[in-house]
């Protein structure tokens, strides 16, 4: 059974999962000794949800968990909160740093664990979590990381739908469009991955404000690692107005530039023809549509568009190769760039 871990009673109301003050019953089959799990929560101006964040981390009664807050000199209630919580925590600090990467890799830097993650501040872990995770690493001690189902709730905690990744290698992540863009991807918050993996590729790109964990995971499979998948819910990701990746053309300019590094790159393991053909994918999303959306939205007659995106053409003539660039180019010409990343 989990060790149960008891909590004061919470700072705002809340009834059910996570805000009630002793872990739930709940049998496991955990290895001995445990792996040590650490977790890192990067967090700026999140009262709202952050007390909720902790308690579905420390509730989850695991015997060998680090867990570390990294704010980042919040001016809500957000530092009451981590005084509340100091007890149960590994380490925390709250003051000025440079955004979200910053401060997961400064979190990161402060753990010990063999299995690590990381969750944002307005999202949470289900019960039961670390114990399937654990279980997981041990049943496949190759696996460098392990994803699992993750639960989508609106700013009530309402959910909403669910998602199970799909990816399990190099090629299929760097397809954006057949593959992430299509309800396939990971969910950030139910991945989980080794300090062993981490030891060979580094921390997070602190150069990323929206796809960090993309290039991360990318990263991961470049090395050739072992992926494996868990057909269990261990986590719940908050969709809600003011979070960061509502911000989706932003979100998807930044994982088309870090895709554009691993298409042109030399010693690629990707097949050639395979490639050459995600290559056109970028190309006609990168540039074509681009331009294609800023023809439309300056409402330029369709011969104006026309010219304008010849001389794409003509400095991409690979672009034109792509499969199914006929529809596309209909579409487009036409003012109906159906092609744009989802939101």
């Amino acid at each position: 059974m989990c060790p149960k871990v008891t909590l004061p009673p919470p700072l705002s109301a809340g009834t059910g999962w996570p805000w009630e003050t002793v872990t739930p019953e709940h049998p496991v089959d955990i290895p001995h000794p445990p792996p040590r799990i650490s977790i890192v929560t990067p967090s700026f101006n999140q009262g709202r949800y952050l007390e909720q964040t902790i308690r579905s981390v420390l509730l989850q009664g695991y015997p060998n968990l680090e867990y570390v807050v990294i704010d980042g000199g919040s001016t809500d209630e957000s530092v009451d909160i981590l005084k509340y919580y100091q007890p149960w925590l590994h380490h925390w600090t709250s003051e000025p740093d440079g955004g979200q990467s910053m401060a997961i890799n400064k979190g990161l830097r402060q753990t010990t664990g063999d299995i690590l993650a990381y969750l944002n501040s307005d999202d949470y872990y289900l019960p039961g979590a670390f114990h399937v995770v654990a279980r997981a690493f041990s049943q496949k001690p190759q696996a460098d990381l392990v994803h699992a189902r993750c639960q989508i709730v609106d700013g009530n905690g309402r959910i909403t739908a669910e998602q199970f990744g799909s990816i399990h290698s190099f090629r299929e992540i760097v397809d954006l469009w057949s593959v992430w863009w299509q309800r396939r991807q990971f969910v950030q918050p139910e991945v989980f991955w080794t300090r062993r993996i981490m030891e060979k590729i580094g921390l997070l790109s602190e150069e990323l404000h929206y796809g960090m964990d993309y290039e991360y995971w990318t990263r991961i499979l470049r090395q050739g690692a072992q992926l494996e998948s868990l057909d269990y819910p261990v986590a719940a990701f908050r969709i809600h107005a003011q979070q960061k990746s509502a911000a989706a053309e932003k979100a998807a300019a930044e994982l088309l530039s870090v895709v554009r590094k691993y298409l042109w790159e030399k010693g690629s393991p990707l097949p050639w023809l395979e490639r050459f053909d995600l290559q056109n994918h970028w190309l006609y999303t990168s540039v074509f549509l681009r331009r294609a959306s800023e023809s439309t939205a300056r409402n330029e007659k369709p011969l104006v568009r026309y010219r304008r995106l010849s001389h794409v053409l003509l400095r991409y003539p690979q672009i034109a190769l792509g499969r199914g660039f006929r529809a596309r180019l209909f579409s487009t010409l036409s003012g109906k760039t159906q092609e744009q990343p989802p939101r």
